[in-house]
């Protein structure tokens, strides 16, 4: 059982800022982040079962840990207005040793 749990803070920033939570019980890659963060779209709402929007191609995880164990949340806290946007990820991410 994967018992581990690992936050990664998301930004989208420049003149505006859009703010995230992906919570996970594995470490994640920035791709993987990058293909669920922008799925917890309702403010102030945490969205679960995030962990279907993964490509998990690269064979990390057997098919039973991806359906049964992983478990992926994410939330959006709003939008500060502005333009030219960037993203930041901030956590444990898997491949940045």
């Amino acid at each position: 059982m994967i018992d581990k749990k690992y936050i990664y803070e998301i930004e989208e920033y420049s003149q505006d800022v859009r703010k995230y939570q992906v919570t996970s019980n594995v470490k994640l890659t920035q791709d993987e982040i990058r293909s669920i963060y922008t799925e917890a779209y309702e403010e102030e709402k945490v969205v679960d079962k995030l962990e279907g929007n993964v490509d998990w191609s690269n064979e990390r995880f057997t098919d039973n840990q991806i359906l049964n164990e992983i478990k992926i949340t994410g939330s959006y806290s709003g939008t500060e207005y502005g333009d030219d946007c960037q993203v930041g990820i901030i956590g444990d991410i898997e491949g940045d040793e």
